[in-house]
């Protein structure tokens, strides 16, 4: 696996690396994770560090490139040291491991492609370059219809659509309770990055509609970390319903399933990976309507979903939850359910076939 994602660095890109690696090496794969280095990372032997990682603005969030003397040699290197039957690269078209690791795989490539593209200067000046790289893959992995679409733009490749996965062990209904949420008091929660797409700013304005609608006790959480944590954490210096816990890699399956509802209001995405974990646990979801999340949640059944940077509906949509009990019990019972669906043994199973197309073999 290459990727410029890993922990300590939390996201989307990374519980899938993480993940599927972990399902592979349950059925018997040696499966290693190329990434950057970075500070404070305290990895098994079965994680490859190479360069410095470090964190880049683009495409609304923040991305990390790897950089380092001789980058491309190294990677050759621990290439032909792992005798790989498959690299499998995330965000294949990215620089720079992603990119060093097409050109310099001498065994078939697979490509995952996560993110939502819109207008992308470089692809359309660079076009040529890149359909090339493209080409070296054996096959491209693309987590939703509309991850696949933003990519066709610019170039021609066949598509393999394979969802994101969710760890349903992990992520259940019946896990301890943190500390803060003993006591009882309704409770949003916000789990995410802390990046502009991901809206935390619209949760703060719905957040103050709910409490000026009711004079109960009412708490906001938000768990995550990212370059706008100091400016959120001083606009609602103020408001003592809201509180920041940092980002947590141990321990969110505590926060979904004792939170009341978990709300999502982002702008961008593809998948939805917080929403099924949400889900998994028995919670319900409001988030916001991306045509990606339509792929996860049913509208009515696990959840609502409310017009972008519309504080008012989403306010709305999580009062309606937090004052009918039973709907929420039904709504986060068939979220469980829905999340089953995703479960990383099923979408392993796809990723392990499409490994057998491109290798010609059939593995047991």
């Amino acid at each position: 696996m290459v990727t410029e994602f890993y922990y300590p660095h939390l996201g989307g890109v990374c519980e899938h690396v993480h993940f599927l690696s972990s399902e592979l090496r349950r059925r018997g794969w040696v499966v290693h994770i190329i990434t950057g280095g970075m500070k404070d990372a305290e990895d098994p032997p079965d994680v490859i560090r190479l360069g410095r990682s470090v964190s880049v603005y683009a495409n609304g969030s923040h991305a990390r490139v790897t950089l380092g003397w001789r980058l491309r040699e190294q990677l050759r290197s621990v290439l032909q040291e792992g005798r790989y039957d498959v690299v499998h690269v995330h965000g294949p078209l990215t620089p720079s491991l992603p990119i060093l690791a097409l050109e310099e795989a001498c065994c078939p490539v697979v490509g995952t492609f996560h993110t939502p593209l819109g207008r992308h200067l470089a692809y359309e000046l660079g076009r040529s370059y890149f359909q090339g790289l493209m080409e070296r893959l054996s096959a491209s992995i693309a987590v939703s219809p509309q991850a696949a679409a933003g990519f066709d733009r610019y170039f021609e490749t066949s598509w393999d659509i394979i969802p994101n996965g969710v760890d349903v062990e992990h992520f259940r209904p019946n896990v301890p309770r943190p500390d803060v949420l003993e006591d009882g008091v309704p409770t949003v929660l916000f789990l995410g990055r802390l990046d502009p797409r991901n809206e935390l700013g619209t949760t703060l304005k719905a957040f103050l509609h709910l409490r000026a609608a009711t004079p109960d006790p009412l708490r906001l959480l938000v768990v995550g970390g990212g370059p706008l944590k100091r400016c959120y954490e001083f606009r609602a210096r103020k408001d003592h319903g809201v509180r920041f816990m940092g980002p947590l890699l141990e321990g969110r399956p505590g926060y979904y399933a004792h939170s009341d509802v978990y709300v999502y209001p982002t702008t961008l995405g593809t998948f939805g990976i917080t929403l099924l974990e949400a889900m998994a646990c028995g919670t319900p979801v409001v988030s916001g309507d991306l045509p990606a999340f339509r792929n996860v949640v049913r509208e009515g059944k696990e959840g609502f979903f409310v017009p972008l940077r519309d504080p008012v509906a989403l306010a709305d949509k999580v009062r309606t939850l937090l004052d009918d009990p039973l709907l929420r019990k039904r709504m986060g019972e068939a979220g469980r359910a829905r999340a089953l669906e995703f479960s990383w043994p099923r979408v392993t199973d796809q990723v392990q076939q499409l490994y057998e197309r491109v290798l010609g073999v059939r593995i047991r």
